[in-house]
């Protein structure tokens, strides 16, 4: 689906191509920004929908099946990814599964994106072998404060 010509005597050529123009790649479905706002009724930016794309590229993503099954946890320990860019993977969601309710079901009992986010930081800092030069700069901190 595409914006109507007509708008572009009032908002100009250049935003109506630009509006037209892929912004959310999930495997080969490409969605425009008149998609994400009419078709996924999703009040997102270009760049959320560019760094869902980017995302889901990164996991390996090649097809909706295999995007209708990841979990946003998968999506909030990439770095860049944030609340727009899961909001527009729920929007899309949403509208595949065919309801907010479909979606609350599949997810269950939620937490928020901020909430994600820092459990899977803690977790990657746990798997993270120790720093030899972190070692080096507390033990100089703990001289300093000592010696203070």
């Amino acid at each position: 689906m595409s914006a109507p010509s007509a708008y572009q005597r009032f908002l100009g050529q250049t935003f109506v191509r630009r509006y037209d123009e892929p912004v959310l790649m999930i495997g080969p479905v490409q969605l425009s920004r008149y998609d994400l706002a009419h078709a996924l009724d999703c009040a997102a930016t270009a760049k959320a929908a560019g760094i869902l794309s980017s995302a889901l590229q990164q996991l390996g993503i090649t097809n909706v099946k295999d995007a209708l099954a990841l979990n946003p946890v998968d999506l909030a320990g990439i770095p860049g990814v944030g609340v727009t860019a899961i909001y527009v993977f729920l929007c899309w969601q949403r509208e595949q599964r065919g309801s907010d309710k479909a979606v609350a079901t599949w997810y269950g009992e939620g937490v928020t994106v901020s909430t994600l986010k820092t459990r899977v930081a803690k977790r990657k800092a746990r798997e993270r072998p120790p720093s030899r030069n972190g070692a080096r700069s507390r033990r100089g901190k703990l001289r300093l404060a000592k010696s203070a």
